[in-house]
């Protein structure tokens, strides 16, 4: 048996996940990060996979970075302390 849980696989369903978590529509984390609705959504459908507000858009939904970029299943999903 596995010692983690795997999270979601690609960084367009880490982020839509954790976005509906936090009660935010995509307008919302788009202008909050300094991007727009459009980014959002290109980054949640697949179509931008090294999206540059990676540290801004982690920042406002209180993620750690690493995990909603990489999904890597040991990195701690919550903010480094």
């Amino acid at each position: 048996m596995n010692a983690y849980i795997a999270g979601p696989e690609y960084i367009g369903e880490r982020l839509r996940l954790v976005r509906r978590e936090r009660g935010l529509t995509q307008a919302q984390l788009g202008e909050a990060s300094g991007t727009n609705q459009a980014v959002i959504q290109k980054i949640e459908n697949g179509n931008s996979l090294r999206p540059r507000q990676i540290m801004k858009i982690a920042e406002i939904l209180e993620i750690n970075p690493a995990w909603l970029q990489f999904g890597d299943p040991w990195a701690d999903r919550a903010l480094p302390k």
